[in-house]
């Protein structure tokens, strides 16, 4: 039987689009990720991981040595696991209204470090609506996710606005369903199906 290989061509930036690991991706980081690209030029990329709670990343618990931490973390359905990159560093995804927005991606989204905002998303009972508060990121070299991509490591998808309005928890399935791929019927190997 004959395999066929599938390459998504991305023609100008990837800035701004969602990053789909395909369903035969290992990496315990990556697999099963949507990951949202917020800079990409010649020198790299820079995404966030936007559909993992780190409560759910037993690899990243296993390493943590303080309660205070590993409570919040085991607790907080607020807390996204953004990547392996800088873990200890959070940041703040948000396409509300909030002033102390340092950094806009594109039109509607928005990007933060602001201490104060971090801490009343962690401590405050009011819901921060359309707002992902991320640790760690994502980062990839010079041409190092361009490869990845025409290796068939990732689909790309042009609707960043599912960033906040589709369940985290289906999000990548509901994506890798969208671009006709069915889970059950792939190849352990990258770029061929």
């Amino acid at each position: 039987m004959r395999q066929k290989r599938i390459y998504v061509i991305c023609v100008g930036t990837l800035k701004n689009k969602l990053l789909v690991a395909m369903p035969n991706m290992t990496d315990p980081y990556f697999s099963k990720s949507v990951i949202f690209i917020c800079e990409y030029n010649r020198d790299g990329a820079v995404g966030f991981i936007i559909n993992k709670p780190i409560s759910t990343m037993k690899v990243l618990s296993s390493g943590i040595k303080d309660k205070f931490f590993k409570d919040l973390i085991a607790q907080s359905k607020k807390i996204y696991f953004g990547g392996p990159v800088s873990i200890h560093e959070a940041c703040i995804l948000s396409n509300d209204n909030i002033e102390d927005i340092d950094f806009n991606t594109n039109e509607t989204i928005k990007l933060s470090n602001d201490f104060e905002l971090i801490k009343k998303i962690l401590f405050d009972d009011k819901e921060f609506k359309n707002t992902k508060l991320l640790f760690g990121h994502s980062a990839w070299g010079k041409n190092q996710l361009d490869n990845e991509i025409k290796n068939g490591d990732w689909l790309v998808h042009d609707c960043p606005e599912m960033l906040f309005n589709k369940n985290p928890k289906t999000l990548w399935r509901d994506l890798i369903k969208l671009f006709g791929f069915d889970k059950f019927k792939m190849t352990g190997i990258s770029g061929v199906s």
